[in-house]
Formats: structure tokens, sequence, C-alpha cells
């Protein structure tokens, strides 16, 4: 490439190229996220000898801009690559608001083991798998590791398959083994999740309705009843609720990152969530209750917000309930009733499960009222819950013959 001068002697560069003590660079700019919003910034290559050597790599790197390719996958630090990964990851995947809380916490757990400003093409899978051992040296539960490594098993595969990385170090990594104690052996119930008999769920309601604060009765009610998640009673409105037909419709899940009244609705967990379920008289009227309150409150005060939810906050009438102060106070209400404080407002799904399967309910219409088709905590309390049916199960038979 030939070098012309200019009037002042000096060389005239193509753009984008630099001279700097007799080598010259390439300047040009990437994406960067920077307190929350995306802004640009300026980067050079490294040195090269000539000008064209600086151009080619110039033209290099707009020729990866237009075929969306990472700009200098080389020197990705583990922090960039994770910005970038987590708006990709919204846009291929349209997570809810809830699951994209989660990646971003197992990836920052990554990102603090490591060293945001480590390259990520330097990890490998050695030092991988020392990340997932220290999480369990460190007493995290399995759940928690496998869904960290869930997380950043996808991140590591996003860099592999877009060439940002050679090597994905996730390949072969395996969540490390928590073996039960022997008491939790011994107790033969660690593999169960938490729930409440017939009796413990009764009187839980019973101080719930005298010794609770407004709208918790219905609402905890509701909850035991129709094993609904807490994202989606939450996110009902008043038109969800059909009397005539004696359905709710569930279609929404409620969302709350950091303020209450920067909520989002998001559609529920998965596509069998989407549903409309059939509910009993003490559904119906704790509903009615809360629709009662909810026009008391209409008429005393103003309200700030009203997008018609049937669960309010206290402190800002109109919103809807924060997910983190239902559990707060359901602790409380665990405590006054004297039961085990590892119940929590899940635990009612759970409780919903057990007390359906006691009463003789089908498997499968237990799941589609939880919408969800396969899941394996409920398959494991409906098992335990009817091993004794199963048990005696031979002896019916033999009686059935016996009485030919």
């Amino acid at each position: 490439m030939a070098r012309k001068k200019n009037a002042g002697g000096k060389k005239k560069l193509p753009p984008g190229v630099r001279e700097r003590n007799g080598r010259y660079t390439f300047r040009y700019s990437v994406p960067v996220v920077k307190g929350g919003k995306q802004t640009r910034k300026q980067k050079e290559t490294e040195s090269f000898a000539t000008v064209q050597e600086a151009y080619d790599a110039g033209i290099l790197i707009k020729a990866n801009k237009l075929q969306g390719k990472p700009i200098d996958p080389k020197n990705l630090t583990l922090g960039q690559w994770r910005d970038r990964w987590l708006e990709d990851y919204d846009v291929e995947r349209d997570p809810a608001e809830y699951t994209k809380k989660g990646r971003r916490t197992g990836i920052n757990s990554l990102c603090n083991h490591f060293g945001e400003h480590t390259l990520i093409k330097s990890i490998d899978n050695y030092e991988y798998q020392g990340w997932l051992n220290k999480l369990k040296r460190d007493g995290k539960k399995r759940g928690t590791i496998t869904e960290y490594h869930a997380s950043a098993k996808l991140m590591f595969d996003s860099a592999h398959r877009k060439e940002v990385i050679l090597q994905n170090p996730t390949v072969g990594a395996k969540v490390p083994l928590i073996k039960k104690t022997l008491q939790e052996i011994e107790s033969g119930g660690s593999d169960l999740p938490k729930y409440l008999e017939k009796k413990q769920l009764k009187h839980l309601l019973n101080i719930i309705r005298f010794r609770g604060h407004p709208q918790e009765y219905e609402l905890f009610t509701i909850l035991a009843f129709t094993g609904l998640r807490i994202g989606e009673l939450l996110a009902l409105k008043t038109t969800d609720f059909n009397e005539l037909e004696r359905t709710l419709s569930i279609t929404k899940n409620l969302t709350v990152l950091s303020s209450l009244r920067s909520y989002s609705l998001g559609p529920p967990k998965n596509l069998s969530s989407v549903r409309t379920i059939t509910i009993g008289d003490t559904v119906i009227k704790a509903i009615k209750d809360q629709l009662a309150w909810r026009e008391q409150m209409r008429h005393d005060f103003e309200l700030p917000h009203d997008a018609d939810f049937l669960f309010w906050s206290h402190k800002y009438l109109g919103y809807p309930k924060s997910p983190i102060t239902v559990g707060y106070r359901f602790a409380k209400l665990i405590k006054l009733a004297d039961l085990s404080e590892s119940i929590t407002p899940h635990s009612l799904r759970h409780t919903y499960v057990s007390l359906s399967a006691e009463a003789g309910e089908d498997l499968a219409v237990i799941q589609a009222m939880l919408g969800h088709k396969n899941d394996r905590i409920t398959q494991t309390v409906y098992m335990h819950v009817t091993e004794k049916k199963r048990k005696a199960a031979p002896a019916r038979f033999e009686n059935y013959m016996n009485s030919i």
C-alpha cells in the first residue's frame, strides 16, 4: 500500500490506523455494559510494524462486526463475556425474570471465584471442577450447585459455539455428590420436601385466621387448597376468577426484583403451567371475602396504583403483594403455630399434593392442577403418601379372591 504524505510532511494513514513510536495500531470501539446501560469503549489492536498489517487487522474487526462475531475473542474477560452472554440469553431464550435472576446469580458466583478480569479462555476443566468442589466445601446445597453449574454450562457452551473459546471447561465436569448423614438415612425422609399433615394445616390456618393480618387468611387458604405457586397467586387479577364456572385462570407470574413498584408480569414457569383450574367452596369464599376487603379499602383510601390485582400490598395499596413480604410473614405465622420453621409458602404446594393423595386423587389430576406434567418432587410426595395403600394391595386382592 503506497504511503502518501500530506502538505505537512506527515504520513496520511487510512481511517482508524494510528502511529505510535514507529509502529501502527487500529483503533475501534466495542459495546460494553456500564451501570446497567450499554455504551461503547474505545480499544486498539496490538501494534504492527507496517500500516498494511494494522489496516488488515481493522478490516477483520469490521468483518466480524458485520457477521455478529466477537470482535476480540482472544482477549475477552470473564466479566465481559458474562455481560454479553446475558444480553444474548435474554434475546435468544426470552426467559422469565426470575430465571434471568437465577442465571445471573450463578454466573456472578463464578466471576467472584475466578475474578471478572480473568481471560475466559484461560479457565480449564480442572479449575472449573475446582469451583464446583469449592461450592460444596462452602456448604452450598447440591440443588444450588446444580443450578449454578447449569448456568455456567449455558454460558460456556455459547462461548464455544461462537468461537470465543476453543475448549469448553464444563465438558465432563460433575456436580459433587453430597452423601446423606446417618441421621438422614435412619429417618428415611430426607428426600422428601417439607409439607404439613392435615391437622397441622388446619391448626396453621386457624392461627392465621385469628392472629394474622388482613388478606393473609384468604391468601394462605388459596395457596393450600390449590397448590398454586406464590408468583402465580400474587399475579392473579379479579378477572381471573369466574364464580359461575368455579374456575381460576392461571396465565401469568409475578416477579419483584428490586422495588415493589417496578414489578413485572410474565408467563408462568412453563407451557403446562398456563391452565384453568376448578376450585371448591372454600377457595370461592376466600376470594369473595378478599374482594369485599378490596372494595372497603377502595372506599376508604385513594389508590396510588390500580392494576386490578386480587391481593394488594399493605404499604402501596393497589400494587401486588411482594413474595418476599409474604415469605417473611409466613415465617412469623409458622412460629406462632409452633410448627417447623423449615416450612415455607412453597411447602403448601407440597402439602396440597400430600393431602390430595391421601384423599385418593389420581397423580395425573394433581399434576394438571399444579401445572406440570412430570415433576419428580410431586411424584416423590405422591408415592410416599400412597405407599400404605400399595402395601395393602395384595391383601385386598386375596380378600377379593377368597370372597368368591
